[in-house]
């Protein structure tokens, strides 16, 4: 007498839906992260070969070719800025500072704006730059 077998059928994991949903949540992903863009001052940057920007808790510290300087986009004075700079730093004092100097600024005017934002307490700075291209 012969005995029925029934099949088993075989359960595969449809690769081509997971890899589907991956690629969509990659999408997603790509989208909504937060891009850090500076705009409303025209500033050229000096050029750097490595650039990173790790940072997305930071404060930005402006000065243009007309040696104007701007704390998040709003005109200060240079006496005023480490009371600025602090009262800015309270809500979190591991903010970064970030200094944004256009490159026809003198070494000079970065560094005493540099020392101004230093009596603030603040001791976490990082000097903006643009990717070099390979032509410069």
């Amino acid at each position: 007498m012969k005995l029925k077998h029934k099949k088993k059928r075989i359960s595969s994991v449809a690769l081509i839906s997971f890899t589907d949903i991956i690629f969509l949540l990659l999408i997603f992903i790509l989208i909504s992260s937060s891009f850090i863009t500076h705009s409303g001052i025209k500033i050229n940057l000096p050029s750097s070969a490595v650039q990173r920007n790790e940072y997305t808790k930071n404060i930005s510290l402006t000065m243009t070719k007309d040696e104007k300087i701007y704390l998040d986009n709003e005109l200060v004075d240079l006496e005023k800025l480490p009371k600025l700079l602090n009262e800015r730093m309270l809500n979190d004092p591991e903010q970064v500072v970030v200094v944004r100097a256009d490159e026809d600024i003198p070494l000079k005017k970065v560094v005493l704006l540099l020392d101004k934002a230093r009596e603030s307490g603040s001791n976490r700075f990082f000097i903006a730059t643009e990717i070099m291209t390979r032509e410069e």
